[in-house]
């Protein structure tokens, strides 16, 4: 079964509307928020690995297989296409 996993900050209105959107679903998730310095820094990085300008960065994870979905669009996909 797969788990969600959500970079987020806590002022962005894209990372409420995924996190939302897998509680509606009741789908498990993990929220990692980035709202202090230190996370800022942190997600920076994280942006630079996966050259992603945006939060929320939304990962998949099932066993030990972890993919990067994207941001709030790409999961509305995501969650479309997986059935």
């Amino acid at each position: 079964m797969e788990k969600y996993i959500i970079f987020a900050k806590s002022t962005c209105p894209f990372c409420v509307k995924a996190i939302e959107l897998l509680n509606e679903k009741q789908l498990d998730s993990k929220v990692i928020n980035f709202d202090d310095t230190e996370g800022q820094k942190l997600l920076e990085s994280v942006k630079d690995t996966f050259d992603y300008r945006t939060v929320p960065m939304v990962f998949a994870r099932e066993g030990n297989q972890i993919e990067f979905i994207g941001g709030y669009t790409d999961l509305v996909e995501h969650l479309s296409t997986d059935g």
